[in-house]
C-alpha cells in the first residue's frame, strides 16, 4: 500500500514540474511623447447642465485648455453664454492611464470655486463644480457639469 501511496506521489509531484503559468506580473508599460499640458491643450465643445432650485437647463459651450510654461500646469476656460458662465483658471494636469485629469482645489481661483475634471482617451472631458452666486439679495448654489469632445 505505501508502494502505491509513494508511486502516485511521485507520479503527482512530477506532473507538477511540468506545468507552469504564464507571467501575470507584465504591466503594459505607457510612453508619453510630450508633456500632459500640451497633449491635453484644446476646445472642447460639448454640453453644459447647470442644476439648481430653479430646475435643470442644459447649454451648449466650450472648456478650452492652453498649455502653460510651467510643467502639468493649464490654463483652463470654462465658457457657457447661454448661463453666463465665462471664467478662467489654472490647474494641475497629468496623465491618468491613457488620458488626462486636472485640478485646482483653491476656492480663490478665477472660477471662484474649487474644481476637478477627466480626459478619457477617446477625448471626452468631463469636469463639474459648484459656485454660488448672489440672486437679489439671496446666494443660491448652481451645480454645473459638462461633457465635451475635442
Amino acid at each position: 500500500m505505501k508502494k502505491y501511496i509513494f508511486a502516485a506521489f511521485a507520479l503527482f509531484t512530477l506532473s507538477c514540474s511540468f506545468v507552469a503559468c504564464s507571467d501575470d506580473d507584465e504591466d503594459e508599460v505607457i510612453s508619453y511623447s510630450t508633456t500632459p499640458e500640451k497633449a491635453s491643450a484644446g476646445t472642447y465643445t460639448g454640453t453644459w447642465t447647470k442644476e439648481g432650485e430653479d430646475g435643470t437647463n442644459t447649454y451648449d459651450g466650450t472648456v478650452t485648455l492652453v498649455a502653460t510654461d510651467s510643467v502639468r500646469c493649464t490654463d483652463i476656460t470654462f465658457s457657457c453664454p447661454g448661463a453666463s458662465l465665462e471664467k478662467s483658471s489654472v490647474a494641475n494636469v497629468w496623465n491618468s492611464g491613457r488620458g488626462f485629469q486636472f485640478v485646482n482645489q483653491l476656492e480663490t481661483n478665477g472660477l471662484g470655486t474649487a474644481f476637478a475634471g477627466r480626459i478619457s482617451e477617446d477625448g471626452v472631458l468631463t469636469t463639474a463644480f459648484t459656485i454660488s452666486e448672489k440672486v437679489g439679495r439671496i446666494t443660491k448654489k448652481f451645480n454645473y457639469t459638462f461633457e465635451g469632445r475635442r
